[in-house]
């Protein structure tokens, strides 16, 4: 999995794996999430996408190989993980992996052929890779399932001929 690029819709994630606060800041819990993440990202390429509503608007940070994004407007979180997924080479979509819960955006990202995985999915992978690397070996070896993934490159394939054969006036 090596060659995977991760992008975390922010606040999704922390609200599914249960990041934010009851108690302190959201900017504090942000930054605990942050932290948690950079333990992942020694084996990947990791984004995490925020919606900034506010002092972090536009801004992109690096913490340790964890590249953060905030949202400018008219984009939130959502609209500027499909940005980064549309700039990405079609050739290479299907490397972006995409964490969220969010089902609506799961169902445009699944058009480009992008990978979506939920988020306690995403911890399972981080808690096995961390054994991995203190070499423990957990008793069931768990993969991403990556739905349909198959179904949607044969699609993309579909629609690239159709384009190409009304470009060529057939």
């Amino acid at each position: 999995m090596r060659g995977i690029r991760w992008i975390l819709d922010g606040y999704n994630v922390m609200y599914a794996l249960r990041f934010l606060p009851t108690e302190g800041t959201l900017e504090l819990a942000r930054d605990r999430f942050i932290a948690w993440v950079r333990g992942f990202a020694s084996i990947g390429d990791v984004t995490v996408v925020f919606d900034a509503r506010g002092s972090h608007e536009g801004e992109s940070e690096c913490f340790s190989a964890v590249r953060v994004i905030y949202g400018t407007e008219p984009l939130d979180a959502d609209g500027t993980i499909l940005t980064l997924i549309r700039q990405a080479k079609p050739s290479e979509r299907s490397r972006l992996t995409v964490v969220t819960r969010d089902l609506l955006l799961r169902d445009r990202i699944f058009f480009y052929g992008s990978v979506v995985i939920f988020p306690e999915a995403f911890e399972s992978e981080y808690q096995r890779r961390i054994q991995t690397e203190r070499g423990e070996t957990s008793r069931e070896h768990r993969s991403f399932y990556r739905p349909f993934k198959d179904f949607f490159e044969e699609i993309a394939f579909e629609i690239e001929e159709n384009r190409e054969i009304k470009g060529n006036g057939k």
